[in-house]
């Protein structure tokens, strides 16, 4: 254990949520150091714990999980999120994450698909703006209930017919 290691360990043992923010910001912080920061009792401390480029997949799978859904946008932003965690993110009771999700470059085809059948239409139209989706997912919100939905789908249909 190098002494930063442990002055980020005893850091994010501080009284002081800002102290402990700051420790979780090293850039020598490991998964374990984010997998502590993640228990704790601070949003806050958690949501940059999850933003930490050595957040990995089971960090993500935790913050997923979180009772704070700031946290769980954090989450899905991450690079590291997989496919799974978009499928996960894509069932979140809160627009906000539904929409980060279809955001992620890893959102399939078939993420596409789902969001267009989101009940809130913002979600539907991130997912015909994410750079993956098909001429196929484009036609099918082209029948969607709100004008607003198809007119975004008819402006990405001609960039597929351009």
């Amino acid at each position: 254990m190098t002494e930063n290691d442990v002055s980020i360990d005893i850091s994010l043992d501080d009284k002081d949520w800002r102290v402990r923010v700051a420790a979780i910001r090293h850039p020598n912080a490991t998964s374990e150091d984010i997998d502590k920061a993640l228990n704790d009792e601070y949003w806050n401390v958690r949501e940059t714990a999850i933003r930490h480029p050595n957040a990995t997949k089971e960090n993500i799978d935790k913050a997923l999980n979180d009772e704070y859904w700031y946290v769980r946008e954090a989450a899905i932003q991450h690079p590291n999120a997989t496919k799974e965690h978009i499928d996960k993110a894509l069932n979140d009771e809160y627009w906000n994450v539904r929409e980060t999700a279809i955001r992620h470059p890893n959102a399939t085809k078939e993420h596409i698909d789902k969001a267009l059948e989101d009940k809130d239409w913002r979600v539907r139209i991130t997912a015909i703006r994410n750079p993956n989706a098909t001429k196929e997912n484009i036609d099918k919100a082209l029948d969607d209930e709100n004008d607003l939905v198809i007119e975004k789908a008819k402006v990405k249909l001609n960039s597929f017919n351009s």
